[in-house]
This record gives C-alpha cells, sequence and structure tokens, in this order.
C-alpha cells in the first residue's frame, strides 16, 4: 500500500453503483489527487463500494487503476453450477489480497448499503468484516447469490439506495462530491438483435416457462425503479458538486473490456469541473 500524501483540502466522497460505468470513478480519482483533494469519509454502493474499499484502505488512485485493470472479469463473475447465479469468491479474493479484513482497520472511514430482502431494510455497514459487506452490496438480485449474515439475507444496496448522498452526512461535516456513473432511465435497449455475448449474458438460469428475460430489460427495470429514489434522497440531501461523466449511452454495466475508456472519461470529467469553476465550493469548505 502506498503511503498518503499530505493534501490541502478535505472532502467527503460519495460513488454511485454501475457495474462497469463505475471504472470513470477510478479517472476521477486520480484528478482528485492531483487538486490537492484528500477524501476523508466514503460512501459507495455496488461495483463502487469495490473501488471505495480499494482505495479507503490506503491505495492511491494509480494502484486502484492496476488492480481493477488487472482483474480477470471471466473469472472474477464465476456462474454457480449448482444455481447459475454468479457467487462472490471473486470480491472475496480480490479485497482479502489488498483490503484489510474490516472497516475499522481502512485508512479512510467507509459505509456501504446493503438490503435485507427478506425485511425489506436497508443495512449500513461502517464497521465489522468488510468483504461480506462489499459482496452483499454488489449482490445484484436474480445474478448474484445473495449474502447470508447473522440470520440475514442481503443484496445489492442500490434495491434502496444506489447512490447514497445521505449516509455521507453522518460521517463529515466537510464539503461533498458525488460522482454518478448510474446509466440513465430513459435509454434505447438491443431488443431487436442478439444482444453481444457478456459474463452475465452466459448465465443460464435466466429463463421461465420458456420467455427469455434479457439482461438488458433487467438492468433497465432496476435502472428506473431506482432512479426515482434516487431522485427523492438527491432533493433531501444534495452533494456541493455532482459530478456525472458522460459515458456513451451504449456503455453498460456489463461492458468491463472498457475500462481504459471509462478512466479517461472519469479523469477529463473532473477536469472539466475544475475548469469551470464547480470544484472551488470543495475548497472553501462548502460555502458559496
Amino acid at each position: 500500500m502506498n503511503e498518503t500524501p499530505r493534501h490541502d483540502f478535505d472532502i467527503g466522497l460519495v460513488l454511485s453503483g454501475g457495474g462497469a460505468r463505475c471504472f470513470a470513478q477510478v479517472g476521477a480519482l486520480q484528478a482528485i489527487e492531483e487538486e490537492g483533494l484528500r477524501v476523508c469519509a466514503i460512501a459507495a454502493n455496488s461495483s463502487a463500494a469495490i473501488i471505495a474499499a480499494l482505495y479507503a484502505s490506503g491505495h492511491d488512485a494509480r494502484s486502484v487503476a492496476l488492480i481493477v485493470r488487472g482483474i480477470d472479469y471471466e473469472k472474477f463473475f464465476d456462474a454457480d453450477g449448482a444455481t447459475g447465479l454468479i457467487g462472490h469468491d471473486g470480491v472475496e479474493e480480490l479485497l482479502k489480497e489488498h483490503a484489510p479484513d474490516t472497516f475499522e482497520e481502512l485508512e479512510i472511514p467507509l459505509a456501504v448499503p446493503a438490503v435485507d430482502i427478506e425485511r425489506a431494510e436497508l443495512i449500513v455497514f461502517r464497521e465489522g468484516p468488510l468483504r461480506l459487506a462489499v459482496s452483499a452490496s454488489n449482490a445484484f438480485p436474480g445474478l448474484f447469490t445473495p449474502v447470508e449474515y447473522e440470520g440475514r439475507q442481503l443484496l445489492d444496496g442500490g434495491i434502496i439506495n444506489n447512490f447514497p448522498v445521505d449516509l455521507i452526512r453522518a460521517m463529515t461535516s466537510r464539503p461533498i462530491l458525488a460522482v454518478d456513473v448510474r446509466p440513465p432511465a430513459a435509454r434505447p435497449l438491443p431488443l431487436d438483435k442478439e444482444a453481444p455475448a457478456s459474463f452475465l449474458g452466459k448465465i443460464g438460469k435466466l429463463f421461465s416457462h420458456g420467455v427469455p428475460v434479457t439482461i438488458d430489460i433487467l438492468m433497465q427495470a432496476y435502472t428506473i425503479t431506482q432512479s426515482r429514489l434516487v431522485e427523492v434522497t438527491v432533493a433531501m440531501h444534495p452533494p456541493h458538486v455532482w459530478l456525472r461523466p458522460e459515458l456513451p449511452l451504449e456503455y453498460g454495466v456489463q461492458d468491463f473490456s472498457r475500462f481504459d475508456e471509462g478512466f479517461e472519461i472519469g479523469y477529463r470529467a473532473v477536469r472539466e469541473a475544475v475548469g469551470r469553476g464547480e470544484f472551488e465550493v470543495l475548497r472553501r469548505g462548502g460555502e458559496s
């Protein structure tokens, strides 16, 4: 792990879920560091929780990029032969190698949401076992196996909170930067042509009574639902800077071969926001 350098300005950081689109958040982190901003607390969901856990462990953005770029995603998202659903060995092994065992050992405080699917409750992890919490936050319903914890069956925190701008408020009084890479709720889907092969597309149990449930439809239904929840959450807890990197519409949540493109878009989004003066509020401690 790298020694954390000294910085002039502390900020709280919120990272939305978004699958492979979260690669843009790694690029954003690189530009944030170059601007002399120091992340003092993070709230992150789903795939972003992996990035956040690595960063909170003391890895700088360049190190996180090397780790994430080096993942073999075909093996990382390996379907369970018995259920056809994706297990959590990939997340577990990655964090076992590059992160501590518990939240308490992290260098930066981290909050990760998950959902108890049986009790319809949001569970927010800020302490305890790190790998379990991040695995639960990544457990997209219908694709990943639930994570069992203290008698609870946990799934993706994005079911209720895919953009945890509310959670960061309890962690720091510093100004908040939110990096939102969620796919847009309104977008065309390739429903009239055969979808390209992908790790999700290879899961064999997405059929019911002979009627196919495509990944695109499943993801889009999820996006529409949680986007409405995000609107309410952001209205109640607006970040000081809401950064939305301009990822192409066709850049999907499962496009894990597009790391370099996503990284560059996220990096450029910060640079452009700085050029427009949007980051000055962060330097002023949140004062307008």
